[in-house]
């Protein structure tokens, strides 16, 4: 009866949180659905619409700690929750983890248009343009008809003439350090190369040193 009774308030709790929560009153909803997932046998969305009300009022550690806490009940989409982890890290601006949590989301759904499309903007943050134009052109494969699409063609375009220009400054770079490295080895060779002329040249003058001390030797013994 007392389990009955539980579990009627837990529902009950839900519900009242699940309404405040579609009616845009985070606020109401987060303090119905903090006592609503006390319970073990709450619906997974609880702990998904506590997750979207805390970060809607700026509680964002307190999102991810709900929503890793509710992606692996049962019937939980699990994809829905690690992209919500991740934006959430977005909004702390903690590029490379909200990267992490999208990637994990395309583990569990490779098609999952939100974690690709929200990896390639953070990808484009961290100037890790490569990845991110990746990322744009296979969302624009999977989602042809989206209305941001126009938006995207044009970063696509801006990204390719970027990374075209990267590639030839590398490689001007790179052409100008072997040149270097080049004319460094030659003033190394000819330093290398004078110093054994110098040593030639030292030896054949202690030669010379010891002739006339034989001479000076020799004028001694006469006198």
């Amino acid at each position: 009866m007392i389990s009955a009774l539980s579990l009627f308030s837990e529902e009950s709790l839900f519900k009242k949180g699940e309404n405040y929560f579609i009616n845009n009153q985070p606020e109401k909803a987060v303090s119905v659905l903090e006592a609503a997932i006390a319970g073990e046998s709450v619906d997974y969305k609880a702990y998904l619409y506590l997750g979207i009300a805390y970060e809607q009022l700026g509680f964002y550690d307190k999102a991810i700690e709900a929503l890793k806490q509710g992606m692996d009940k049962k019937g939980a989409d699990r994809g829905m929750f690690l992209v919500n982890i991740g934006n959430n890290y977005v909004r702390k601006q903690e590029s490379k983890e909200a990267v992490a949590y999208y990637s994990k989301a395309l583990e569990v759904n490779s098609s999952n248009t939100s974690a690709l499309r929200n990896r390639a903007n953070e990808y484009l943050r961290l100037e890790e343009y490569d990845k991110a134009l990746n990322d744009y052109k296979l969302y624009l494969s999977l989602e042809p008809d989206a209305y941001q699409n126009e938006r995207i063609e044009k970063v696509i375009a801006l990204l390719e003439n970027k990374i075209d220009k990267i590639a030839k400054q590398k490689l001007e770079e790179e052409r100008k350090r072997l040149a270097e490295e080049k004319k460094q080895q030659e003033l190394l060779d000819s330093v290398l190369n004078s110093l054994s002329n110098a040593s030639e040249d030292t030896t054949n003058l202690s030669a010379g040193s010891e002739d006339v001390e034989q001479y000076s030797d020799n004028f001694d013994i006469v006198d």
